[in-house]
C-alpha cells in the first residue's frame, strides 16, 4: 500500500511550493492561502483565488506551513532549494506534489528526480506520477528542458488552470488510494472511507471551478461509500 495509507484520518500528501517570490510570506498571500485551503480536504473555510472577502480573513504574521484558524495545512513553500530539498528528505513518507517557477523548477526537477525518483512512482503499476508542476509566464521557453521530465511534469501559466489540476490530481490520488485499500483482504473499510469522503470533496471543488463534472468518478465514489456504510 502507498505511503502513509494506513493513517486514516490525516491526508498524506504534501504540497512544495518552490517560488523565490512566492515563497515570501509577504508576497501573494491570496494565492497561498487560496491553494493550501482549497487543496485540503479537512478544511471548510475556503479561499478562492479573488477572494473579495480576503482581506478581512488575514492572520497577520503568520509564518508557512500555513496555520490558519486553528488549522495546519498541507503545503510548505520555500524561496531556497536547499531548504526544499530537505522538505523532500523530512516527507518521504508523504505524497509529494511539486510546485516550482521556471527559474527555480529548472535547476530543482533533475535533483528532485535523482533523489527522490521513487516518490514520484505509483509503488503498484510503477507508473510515473505527473505531480511535478511548473508556473511559468511562457510554457514555451520550457519546452526544451523539461521534455527530459514530460513523464514527470505539467506546466501551467494561469493560477486557476494549476489549481484546478492540482486538485484533480490530489482526488486521483485519494480514490486510487480508497479503491485499494477496499481490494485489500480483509478490507480497510476505515482507511478507505477517509479517502473517498476526500477524493469526492476535492472532486467537487475541481468541478466548481472548471464548471465541468466529473461524473463517472463521483457516481463511482458515492457506489462505493454506500457499500462501506452498509458494512459498517
Amino acid at each position: 500500500m502507498d505511503v502513509g495509507a494506513l493513517h486514516a484520518e490525516n491526508p498524506n500528501h504534501l504540497i512544495i511550493w518552490l517560488d523565490q517570490h512566492i515563497g515570501q510570506p509577504e508576497w501573494c498571500q491570496q494565492l497561498k492561502r487560496a491553494f493550501s485551503t482549497q487543496t485540503d480536504p479537512r478544511c471548510e473555510t475556503l479561499v478562492s483565488l479573488s477572494d473579495k472577502d480576503y482581506d478581512g480573513m488575514l492572520l497577520e504574521g503568520r509564518a508557512w506551513p500555513i496555520d490558519f484558524e486553528g488549522v495546519s495545512y498541507l503545503m510548505e513553500v520555500f524561496t531556497d532549494i536547499d531548504r526544499c530539498i530537505h522538505c523532500f528528505e523530512r516527507n518521504r513518507d508523504r505524497r509529494i506534489f511539486l510546485i516550482a517557477s521556471e527559474t527555480l523548477g529548472k535547476v530543482v526537477v533533475p535533483i528532485i528526480l535523482e533523489r527522490f525518483q521513487d516518490m514520484f512512482i505509483d509503488p503498484v503499476t510503477n507508473e510515473p506520477y505527473m505531480f511535478i508542476y511548473i508556473f511559468c509566464h511562457n510554457i514555451a521557453y520550457q519546452v526544451e528542458w523539461a521534455l527530459d521530465y514530460c513523464d514527470y511534469v505539467q506546466m501551467f501559466n494561469f493560477d486557476a488552470d494549476l489549481l484546478a489540476r492540482v486538485l484533480r490530481d490530489i482526488g486521483n490520488y485519494y480514490f486510487t488510494e480508497g479503491r485499494r485499500l477496499l481490494g485489500e483482504n480483509p478490507p480497510n473499510n476505515v482507511a478507505a472511507h477517509y479517502r473517498l469522503r476526500w477524493a469526492r470533496i476535492l472532486y467537487q471543488r475541481h468541478n466548481q471551478m472548471e464548471h465541468v463534472s466529473i461524473s463517472h468518478e463521483l457516481d463511482e465514489i458515492n457506489h462505493l461509500l454506500d457499500n462501506v456504510e452498509e458494512e459498517e
